[in-house]
């Protein structure tokens, strides 16, 4: 006796893949901005004169500040450069198999950076390159699957869902590196994440292997379940696609500019904030863990119900997708703008976190619900291009920023601090305005792509018009792929493998020509 088949639809385990590979690879991420503090020196010139306390003792790499904002950014150097191509290559071939080797590469790169750090700091920032270069492809690819498996009244709430995977292994990484550096030193978070990557990898392939989940139904509005007989799906005849449509859309670009902006303000939040921390309030690596995780872990938790609230009934179906983005977007840049305000003016530790986190609430609002999950709206088939352009342009700005907050801080100061908040509180006001202004939730007509025209040719007996029993020849434009010629003759038939249609007399009262 077979038992039952579970009917489990294939969209949700797809979706629980891409969510905990991406836990993984954000997980991974965290271990140098962390692990940095027990790497190199952090007392701050301030502190020493304050204190009079001396020097302490010479850390296991002597690197400045500005040194240490190269490292944070060469990552987005190598990054940058396979965003466009991870969306394109999503595109052209299975996502899912994209993802999967963004990820998995991604990991043992990162297994091998401890040694590579000891050898010398030009080795680390090769590899910390390299592992830019694989894991650029991972958020393109990303959309490209859920664009191609969500159904259309779940894209916000299963795309937010998905996405705070980001901000859970944000919080999971920098908490665990933080104890993991003061228990077992700065190199074994590099070691234990990198491991967890590459489990994911070998067990993510058992499951699109055995599930047949490399392909997505041809319509992503019909379920397709777990055990189902037609699990092989023949692969989509895709368009070319609108480039120059795409690369002059406003809403595409009121979508990176905000990415841009969002980008700089969240490498304070999680970059740099160990740094800020050590800097201003001067506590220790494993606390630091801790308080650096808050702001990730709001924004991972509060992210699904912002999905959630976008797809509701008191969002999108009672109000235009345009609409909720809009409203989304701009509480969440607006208040996120706010919270650096406060963190600029902060003087206490409280003060300070309250502020972090709250920060974390709005930026799951616009991520969740606002411009992050906008290129599902404009462009389903195009969503993962639409995320490596302006994945790209935000990571390209974000390396261009870490290493100019590393050169404004030298000095280690309050001061220096509260001048890069309030920029940062600036530049997302600006990108808030302008989302307002051109951004739009609803479907744009390059979506389908931009397909070829063909001509198809109408033939008739030579000698005068008659409408009643043939055409004259005609020259029809028609967009797509034409399978055969069509003639029509006298007696109306096209084909010969295909059925006689008469036309009835009512349907056929036609006007004569008179042949002269």
């Amino acid at each position: 006796m077979d038992l039952p088949k579970p009917r489990v639809p294939k969209r949700y385990v797809v979706a629980g893949l891409v969510y905990l590979g991406i836990l993984c690879q954000y997980s991974m991420r965290r271990n140098l901005d962390v692990a940095i503090v027990g790497m190199v020196n952090t007392t701050s010139e301030e502190q020493l004169e304050t204190s009079g306390a001396d020097p302490p003792a010479k850390p296991e790499f002597d690197w400045s500040q500005a040194m240490i904002g190269v490292l944070f950014g060469c990552f987005y150097w190598g990054y940058i450069l396979t965003k466009l191509v991870g969306g394109y290559l999503s595109y052209r071939f299975s996502a899912t198999r994209v993802l999967l080797s963004s990820i998995f590469l991604g990991a043992i790169i990162h297994i091998i950076q401890p040694p590579a750090a000891r050898l010398s700091v030009g080795t680390l920032i090769f590899t910390i390159i390299l592992q830019g270069c694989a894991e650029g492809m991972t958020m393109p690819s990303a959309f490209s699957v859920l664009g191609a498996w969500a159904h259309h009244a779940e894209k916000s709430r299963l795309s937010s869902m998905v996405l705070a995977g980001q901000y859970i292994g944000m919080a999971i990484g920098t908490a665990a590196t933080g104890a993991i550096t003061d228990k077992l030193g700065w190199a074994g978070s590099f070691y234990i994440f990198g491991l967890f990557g590459v489990t994911w990898g070998i067990i993510a392939d058992l499951f699109i292997r055995e599930m047949s989940l490399e392909v997505a139904p041809e319509n992503p509005e019909d379920d397709s379940f777990l055990g189902d007989d037609n699990d092989s799906h023949s692969p989509k005849v895709r368009p070319p696609v609108p480039w120059k449509h795409l690369l002059t859309s406003l809403p595409v670009y009121s979508i990176v500019l905000c990415q841009v902006c969002l980008k700089c303000a969240t490498h304070l939040m999680l970059i740099y904030a160990p740094l800020y921390y050590v800097h201003t309030f001067h506590i220790n690596a494993s606390l630091t863990g801790i308080i650096v995780a808050l702001p990730p872990l709001v924004s991972g938790l509060f992210m699904p119900l912002s999905g959630m609230l976008a797809d509701s009934r008191y969002g999108r179906q009672t109000r235009s997708t345009t609409v909720v983005r809009k409203t989304l977007n701009t509480v969440g840049f607006f208040g996120l703008a706010a919270c650096y305000i406060l963190l600029a003016v902060s003087t206490n530790l409280g003060m300070s976190l309250a502020s972090f986190c709250v920060a974390g609430f709005f930026v799951a609002l616009c991520m969740g619900g606002g411009f992050n999950v906008n290129p599902l709206d404009l462009s389903p088939s195009f969503a993962g291009l639409i995320k490596g352009i302006s994945t790209s342009s935000s990571h390209l700005a974000g390396s261009i920023w870490v290493v100019i907050v590393g050169v404004l801080t030298k000095h280690k100061t309050n001061h220096e601090w509260s001048i890069v908040f309030t920029v940062v509180a600036c530049i997302l006001v600006a990108a808030g305005i302008v989302y307002l202004a051109f951004g739009s939730g609803e479907e744009q007509p390059w979506s389908r792509g931009a397909p070829d025209k063909k001509t198809l040719t109408f033939a008739s007996q030579q000698g005068p018009p008659d409408m009643k029993h043939g055409f004259t020849r005609a020259m029809l434009t028609v967009q797509g792929h034409v399978e055969e010629d069509y003639t029509v003759h006298d007696d109306f038939t096209r084909s010969s493998d295909e059925e006689e249609l008469p036309l009835s007399e009512e349907d056929g009262k036609l006007d004569r020509f008179d042949g002269r």
